[in-house]
């Protein structure tokens, strides 16, 4: 597959935000799915957008999508029950962060020409059907078409797509660095341990954000 974009620009990092979509982080959509802890990372992820978006780094959120024969179901022997679904509403990007102008890339117009948004030209959304941003999607396409080979990931849930999202950057050569209080789980264990399983196993680089969304020493 083949990524085009209208204008190739420079770049070396990307801000990848992993599931930050209703059924995950937003109550009242797909049972038992809600990460209450992302309450706490709130305010950190939209000033990140917000620093982001200022500095001319892509931001590119990688979003569950899934479709009825994915192995992950329970119906077809996977761990889980149905949730977010491809076309329903738990699928779509959380109120709270924004979501209009992003350029939606599935495998079904991967082959296309991009052309990019002109209101936000670095705003993407990749459609994914397993834990890993990167599996059967089109996102190490963009991230080369566009000279990207750093990495910055935030989201939900740290334990389960962040963490395999980040052992695939890491597999395909990128420099990972995780936001530590960018991301959450259902419980700070399971976060840390994750954490700290990045850092050993991945070489990531684990960072936290200030009010401004930058990087603290």
């Amino acid at each position: 597959m083949l990524i085009r974009v209208e204008k190739e620009v420079k770049m070396e990092k990307a801000l990848l935000l992993v599931d930050l979509i209703k059924g995950f982080g937003q109550e009242g959509y797909d049972k038992n799915m809600y990460c209450k802890n992302v309450e706490g990372i709130k305010k950190n992820l939209q000033q990140l957008v917000e620093y982001a978006n200022k500095n001319n780094m892509p931001v590119i959120y990688c979003c569950d999508a899934h479709e009825s024969n994915d192995p992950e179901l329970k119906r077809n022997g996977g761990p889980w029950e149905e949730h977010c679904m491809k076309g329903t509403e738990s699928s779509e990007i959380v109120d709270w962060l924004p979501s209009k102008g992003l350029l939606r890339l599935t495998d079904a117009n991967s082959n296309n020409k991009i052309i990019g948004n002109e209101r936000n030209k670095n705003a993407f959304r990749i459609d994914k059907r397993t834990y890993d941003g990167f599996y059967n999607t089109v996102l190490d396409n963009l991230l080369k078409y566009n000279n990207i080979n750093e990495v910055y990931i935030a989201g939900l849930v740290t334990s389960i797509c962040v963490q395999n999202t980040a052992a695939d950057a890491f597999f395909r050569g990128y420099k990972v660095n995780i936001i530590e209080n960018g991301c959450a789980d259902i419980s700070m264990e399971k976060h840390e341990n994750a954490v700290e399983y990045m850092k050993s196993n991945y070489a990531a680089n684990i960072i936290r954000i200030n009010e401004n969304g930058r990087r603290k020493v």
